[in-house]
């Protein structure tokens, strides 16, 4: 299980919901980085052959 795998596991029943972020940037790791995903509380925009799973809060 890799790092990645390990964390989803480990979060599977997290019940807070972020509070410290008005937005999340995913891009990637090189010397021109290219976004991947940003995340907002009410919004996110996806780059192509990519998904997200969003976890709605209980709050």
């Amino acid at each position: 299980m890799n790092n990645l795998e390990k964390f989803i596991s480990e979060t599977r029943d997290e019940k807070n919901p972020m509070d410290n972020w008005t937005r999340v940037i995913i891009e990637t790791e090189e010397k021109n980085p290219k976004p991947i995903a940003v995340i907002t509380n009410d919004n996110f925009e996806l780059a192509k052959g990519f998904r997200i799973r969003l976890l709605p809060s209980e709050n």
